[in-house]
């Protein structure tokens, strides 16, 4: 009896520290209508801050009160200066541009505060235990709930008894009638966003003295955070508070009599209320756009000059590893690796439309089958390289089905809890997948009397999948299907009018970029040799994301551009600075502030304009 009390009290500790998070990230998106990913570098940053004024006074308390100050200031900083520019924007340039800040965050931690964790000490008067029958519990943990349910009903307060809350709820039910009615809507969401970085950062501090503090808590408590507002509603404070303290009992006891599938519940139950009523529980229900705004028209049938430019190009690359070595020709391998699983993407974000934070999954499920058949079974790689395209492709069949009934965040939200769905399997099946410690291919396959082992060898390999998925994608987009990808995009409310019907349309592109995905983790475990649940997590997903924005949407060639800038400023950069993530996050945000297009879009943009102004 004991042991079970005691774990409902664990599952409201966490509960409360989750509302903490998830309540300002609700209250965010249903004034603002911004989804924001550096809410848990919020977090994360306020129990730094917190450790160095209890550093500095020797207070706990201090160091709650004064923490969330400066990390207020650095986001609303954020949203006056970044994020208010892209209000007009879709919703995808604010998840790119939060992106972004993350790794500047995370660069920053690491440089001020290192990479240990740190441990903020209890106050004093809470630093023992509570007798509970007999066992005993942590004054702390019991501090922490009493607190949470505090700013619980604070927060209700606010927004159902006082004026100011009433022009938040006036905001959230129509921003412009209550901007019309003389409501300062800048200086509400300016507000607002402060108060949801405050929540954040409160709950960073609070959380310190039970889980430490350091670098990676941000995307630790961002997950399930996104969870309870998905389960409770985006919007509600209501939902915010049942989903947080559902998920946070779920997880508690899921890990006490169930850990094998703790983690796999959690996202299903995600998934399935996202299903059932996309809005959540409590949430208000919104109508998104599903197109990103960056994606730029497609391009026609290429001419004789773009062909020539294009064959000058590959024969650069046949010639460009017979001049290098090992190590530079490894690096073009990789790169051409995922510029194929960039340029799936891309079929899905840039030419049909559908917001995905979840393509990696099918990127590790391609390297997964590779590695697992080779190493169990003892099956050629090539084969697992075929049947892991086909595993790919029957999971992103599957997924799509569901996800494409959905359109904007709730199906960035279904491919992002989807993803994790897998992640999920890979980190906890320990047996097949290896777990955290990952698994490895024992032996690489040969070609035609040729091993892989070669670098050579496997560059050109990479090089003819390349050159062979281009072609395939790019006859794809030109073809009268790609052209129904693009209506789609463009506004598929007209061409479901016009009789298409669009959920087959979209699962027919869901399923081909989730093969092309396969095809390249296929190879990738081919290349790499190595897979681990990392390849398979919601960043890595946002990495790849980060490729197609980086060279431009709707491009196919901008994508691989983007692959090119962001793995070499991984690779080379990390080389020579060890602030490579400051550099990463720097040149994103400017690439989604001043290039929406992309690099190679915003050519490509600029020619069109140049042509269009030459008369005929």
């Amino acid at each position: 009896m004991e042991f079970f009390l005691e774990q409902i009290l664990n599952g409201l500790v966490y509960g409360v520290l989750l509302f903490l998070t998830a309540a300002g990230l609700s209250l965010i998106f249903g004034l603002m209508n911004v989804v924001s990913l550096a809410h848990g570098s919020f977090f994360m940053m306020g129990g730094y801050v917190a450790y160095s004024l209890y550093r500095l006074t020797g207070s706990f308390w201090a160091a709650l009160l004064l923490a969330p100050v400066p990390i207020v200031a650095a986001g609303v900083a954020m949203e006056v200066i970044f994020l208010r520019p892209l209000y007009r924007r879709g919703h995808l340039d604010q998840v790119l541009l939060t992106f972004g800040f993350t790794f500047i965050f995370l660069d920053a931690v690491q440089t001020i505060w290192g990479r240990d964790v740190l441990a903020l000490p209890p106050p004093a008067v809470f630093d023992g235990v509570v007798a509970l029958g007999t066992g005993v519990f942590s004054s702390y943990r019991l501090f922490l709930i009493g607190f949470g349910l505090a700013i619980a009903l604070l927060l209700w307060l606010f927004l159902d008894r006082s004026q100011l809350g009433a022009r938040v709820r006036a905001g959230v039910d129509d921003a412009a009638m209550a901007g019309g009615l003389g409501c300062n809507i800048s200086a509400l969401f300016t507000a607002i966003f402060g108060a949801g970085v405050a929540l954040a950062a409160l709950g960073g501090v609070a959380a310190g003295p039970i889980f430490g503090i350091y670098p990676g808590e941000d995307a630790e408590i961002l997950i399930p955070a996104f969870i309870v507002i998905v389960v409770g509603g985006m919007g509600s404070l209501r939902g915010a508070f049942v989903g947080s303290l559902l998920i946070g009992e779920a997880d508690t006891f899921g890990n006490a009599y169930m850990p094998q599938l703790a983690l796999f519940l959690i996202y299903l139950v995600m998934a399935i209320v996202l299903l059932v009523r996309p809005q959540g529980l409590f949430g208000i229900k919104h109508g998104l756009a599903a197109s990103p705004s960056g994606s730029t028209p497609a391009a026609p049938l290429p001419s004789r000059r773009a062909l020539a430019i294009g064959l000058i190009g590959v024969a650069a690359l046949v010639i460009y590893p017979l001049l290098v070595a090992d190590y530079q020709r490894s690096l073009v391998t990789e790169l051409l690796i995922f510029a194929i699983v960039a340029m799936s993407l891309d079929l899905l974000l840039g030419f049909t439309g559908l917001m995905s934070l979840g393509h990696a999954a099918f990127f590790g499920l391609g390297a997964y089958v590779v590695i697992v058949l080779g190493t169990f079974f003892d099956f050629n790689a090539w084969f697992g390289v075929a049947l892991g395209i086909g595993a790919a492709a029957l999971a992103a069949l599957v997924i799509g089905y569901f996800c494409v009934r959905a359109s904007g965040i709730p199906f960035l939200m279904l491919t992002l809890a989807f993803s994790q769905l897998v992640y999920s399997v890979a980190l906890k099946w320990r047996d097949v997948t290896g777990g955290s410690d990952g698994i490895g291919l024992a032996v690489k396959p040969s070609l035609f009397g040729f091993t892989l082992s070669n670098s050579l060898t496997m560059y050109f390999v990479a090089l003819f999948f390349f050159v062979l998925c281009f072609l395939g994608l790019r006859r794809l987009v030109s073809s009268p299907l790609g052209r129904v990808f693009i209506g789609i995009r463009e506004n598929e409310a007209r061409m479901l009018a016009i009789g298409y019907a669009t959920r087959r349309y979209k699962l027919a592109s869901f399923t081909i970029g989730g093969a092309v995905a396969g095809l390249a983790g296929g190879l990738y475990a081919v290349f790499n040799g190595f897979i681990s649940p990392d390849a398979v997590y919601w960043s890595a997903s946002g990495d790849i994301l980060i490729m197609v924005m980086l060279g431009g949407a709707g491009t196919l060639l901008g994508p691989v551009f983007g692959a090119a800038a962001f793995l070499l400023m991984k690779n080379l950069v990390s080389t020579y600075s060890e602030h490579w993530l400051a550099i990463i996050g720097v040149v994103f945000v400017a690439c989604v502030l001043f290039f929406p297009g992309g690099f190679w879009g915003t050519l490509r943009q600029v020619r069109i304009m140049t042509r269009e102004k030459v008369p005929a």
